[in-house]
């Protein structure tokens, strides 16, 4: 397999060999391919989901039952240009490959050196990811990737040229810029900015309101244990899955946030809106490269929720990131009003199933038809509403 480069496109870079033989080499250790994985995120595209240290977490807690398939792509000098984290995992005699994190990944993504990712054709593509599955440490059916950006900090991605469908939602996001007020006013309207304000007020008759970030292990456990409690309480109430009911779930949070705290660079950050010291909401993201990824967020189900303490939380949140230097605040994929009155971008996501065995064909075409089918209903302004009032009807049924 080769790839050939001209890198007079790419501003006369000689970090490529005009016709590089393509290299590949696969490992399952996280120790084994740190040094590389550390080296990319230096000028690799890439979401913090991919992030060395967020991906490690998830492994040695949610993702334990699965084995990395941590595929490092080179070029003809030997040179990484590319790493894809992905994680095997069976069901039912078939064994997916996905990228690390799961449906707590927001963005599923490669890390690509840009010259590289924008000189791969798809026949390349293809063939990297036949050679994967003959590397990997376990035998590969089918490769679900599922909600993938098109295009990530001004990158298209270069999976997006093999076979691929849109994915049942997208992600949201928010441009940020050095002026707190001035971000909050293009994203809200004066009236609902004096709503919120008036709110806020009518939560400190209840005591001292305060929006903290966890700074220390006793905040982390705190923040976190409020985090999973009012989530299951919602998650009850809409009848929906909670992603974190999982046994697993707090020591992931834990582990992520407490990595990196005493720096002040958790994998997690953690905040809460607290009243009279307690947390009435709570929200967790991750950052890299001037991006805020939001990745969960619950409030209170007593009294003061009628005060929006989670949209309270949300815009204190906000003007942290913007007097942080960041960039761009996300809320990561799926559809809610909240988000889309909010934010002032889209992240068009797709995915793909990639059959390698016949087990795979079969899967392949059932999954496509399963995400085609949730789609379908997700952006429909008649079922979706339809099927969250089943849902919460359920939810108080059970209740």
């Amino acid at each position: 397999m080769t790839l050939t480069i001209d890198t007079a496109t790419y501003g006369g870079r000689d970090d490529l060999a005009s016709a590089a033989a393509f290299g590949l080499r696969v490992t399952a250790s996280f120790a084994e391919a740190e040094a590389v994985w550390r080296a990319l995120e230096a000028d690799a595209v890439f979401s913090a989901y991919q992030r060395f240290d967020w991906a490690d977490c998830f492994h040695t807690t949610l993702g334990e039952g699965s084995t990395p398939c941590l595929a490092i792509l080179s070029d003809a000098a030997g040179r990484p240009q590319a790493l894809l984290p992905l994680a095997i995992s069976g069901t039912n005699g078939l064994s997916v490959a996905r990228f690390i994190g799961g449906k707590h990944c927001n963005f599923g993504l490669g890390l690509w050196r840009p010259a590289f990712a924008q000189a791969c054709t798809p026949a390349l593509l293809q063939d990297a990811l036949e050679a994967i599955a003959r590397q990997a440490p376990r035998r590969i059916d089918l490769f679900s990737l599922t909600g993938q950006p098109t295009s990530w900090a001004g990158l298209d991605n270069p999976l997006h040229r093999l076979a691929h469908q849109p994915s049942p939602s997208f992600g949201y996001h928010l441009a940020l810029g050095p002026d707190p007020e001035a971000t909050l006013a293009a994203a809200m309207s004066g009236p609902a900015r004096k709503k919120l304000r008036k709110k806020e007020k009518a939560l400190a008759a209840h005591g001292t309101v305060a929006f903290v970030k966890a700074e220390t292990r006793d905040q982390v456990e705190t923040f976190t244990d409020a985090f999973l409690a009012q989530k299951a309480q919602r998650c009850r109430e809409l009848g929906i899955p909670n992603a974190f009911a999982e046994p697993d779930a707090r020591d992931f949070i834990l582990t992520a946030a407490t990595r990196g705290l005493a720096e002040g660079r958790p994998v997690i950050e953690l905040y809460a809106l607290t009243v009279a010291g307690e947390p009435v909401a709570t929200f967790g993201g991750t950052v890299a490269n001037g991006r805020f990824s939001g990745m969960f967020n619950a409030m209170t189900a007593g009294p003061m929720t009628r005060e929006s303490p989670g949209e309270i939380l949300l815009s204190h949140l906000i003007r942290h990131c913007c007097l942080a230097g960041l960039a761009v605040f996300d809320l990561g994929a799926g559809k809610a009003r909240y988000k889309s009155s909010l934010c002032d971008g889209e992240d068009m996501l797709f995915d793909q199933f990639i059959p390698i065995t016949w087990r795979g064909q079969a899967a392949a075409a059932a999954y496509g038809a399963a995400m085609r089918m949730k789609r379908a209903i997700k952006q429909s302004d008649r079922l979706w509403p339809l099927v969250q009032a089943l849902r919460r009807a359920r939810g108080q049924a059970r209740a």
